[in-house]
């Protein structure tokens, strides 16, 4: 069974360990290593514990993100979804799918489902270009 929540203080740490890895495994081979290699964990955590402490306050980032965690039957984060309002000119509709990231041992599961549509419920996002290109470029499998 998966829980579906905003994110939270106690996500923080975890989501950005999970954000870390899944970069490294969706990435590798497309984007030079350089980019990959030169990510800092430390200043990942803390980004992530800054959206956490806003997300609480507020219920969204200080850039307008909203984001929710998806957690396995264990309380784990395993993966999460956030949108916010589109980040380029003339938009088509009000909010923009930023990223969604789920653990690949739940791929297939319908877990990524869940987390669309928990985030834009009876909505149809927009897809940021550089999120479509690298839908695109990720290998199949």
């Amino acid at each position: 069974m998966v829980r579906i929540d905003p994110l939270r203080g106690a996500d923080a740490d975890v989501v950005a360990r999970l954000q870390d890895d899944l970069w490294r495994a969706t990435y590798s081979g497309l984007l030079p290593s350089r980019v990959l290699d030169g990510r800092d964990d430390a200043d990942n955590v803390a980004r992530w514990r800054e959206r956490a402490v806003a997300h609480e306050e507020a219920g969204c980032s200080a850039e307008g993100a909203r984001t929710l965690v998806a957690h396995d039957e264990d309380g784990v984060a395993i993966g999460w979804a956030s949108t916010g309002p589109p980040r380029d000119d003339n938009p088509p509709t009000d909010t923009e799918l930023w990223s969604l990231y789920l653990a690949s041992r739940h791929h297939g599961s319908g877990v990524a489902e869940q987390l669309m549509e928990a985030v834009l419920p009876s909505r149809h996002p927009r897809l940021g270009a550089d999120e479509v290109r690298m839908v695109r470029l990720r290998p199949a499998g």
